[in-house]
């Protein structure tokens, strides 16, 4: 499997994972969601140089403060040198370190379980995949208003079991990549397989969709979900994390 660059998949996972707002700011894309994941409501350096890195950060800073949010950087490989040495002395924390990890199609045993069902909109899924997920219920509209803005084609997915949602997923397909994001299983069903059927499913569903390389992203310390996915043929790609303050 030819090396997917980094730039690649960060691209591809803010194409996934929509904000509500965005603003680019000296090639900083700042992603704005009321408040819902750091993932849409960080700072994210992926173009430009380290000059003037303190001038930057301020900038965002004001940017964040107007909308009545904390400041949070997510730094990867493409944020400029010194920038996370810049925000520790400031008194961000540095906090979630995330593994993306990327698997060639090819070599993956995928089949989609039979009681796997790809749902026809985002408002479908959304109340669902909460439960699973153990989200609060007043996250949802933020969550269906951030998926109906995607771009590119996206399975919403479930996994039944006796009639009932037992697991949910999310995948996203763009020029060749399929990414998988939101894999919950119902509490009372955990170690049963679920997890792993249900990424099966969400691969079965990408390469359907004509995508030869898969990637995710799965937090640095959850030993059992990264035992999973490296006995599906997943390596890691590259990391990152985020710097916040605490809140106020």
């Amino acid at each position: 499997m030819p090396a997917i660059s980094v730039r690649r998949l960060e691209e591809a996972g803010l194409n996934a994972w929509p904000a509500l707002r965005v603003a680019l700011v000296d090639g900083w894309l700042l992603r704005f969601a009321d408040g819902f994941t750091k993932r849409a409501n960080s700072a994210n350096p992926i173009h430009g140089g380290d000059d003037d890195l303190p001038d930057r950060v301020a900038a965002v800073e004001r940017r964040y403060a107007a909308a009545g949010q904390r400041s949070i950087f997510r730094l990867s490989p493409l944020a400029p040198a010194g920038l996370d040495g810049l925000l520790d002395g400031s008194g961000y924390r540095r906090i979630d370190e995330t593994v993306v990890e990327t698997a060639d199609m090819a070599g993956i045993a995928i089949e989609a379980d039979p009681d796997f069902r790809v749902l026809a909109a985002a408002g479908e899924w959304v109340e669902p995949a909460s439960i699973l997920q153990q989200e609060p219920a007043e996250t949802r509209p933020t969550l269906q208003a951030m998926l109906e803005r995607m771009v590119p084609s996206a399975c919403f997915g479930l996994l039944l079991r006796d009639g009932m949602p037992a697991a949910c997923g999310l995948a996203v397909v763009e020029d060749g990549l399929v990414g998988l994001f939101e894999i919950a299983v119902d509490p009372a069903r955990r170690r049963g397989g679920l997890g792993l059927a249900m990424t099966r499913s969400l691969l079965a569903w990408g390469r359907a969709q004509g995508a030869e390389t898969a990637y995710l992203q799965v937090v640095a310390g959850n030993a059992p979900a990264r035992a999973l996915y490296a006995g599906l043929g997943f390596r890691e790609s590259h990391r990152y994390w985020y710097r916040a303050r605490d809140a106020a």
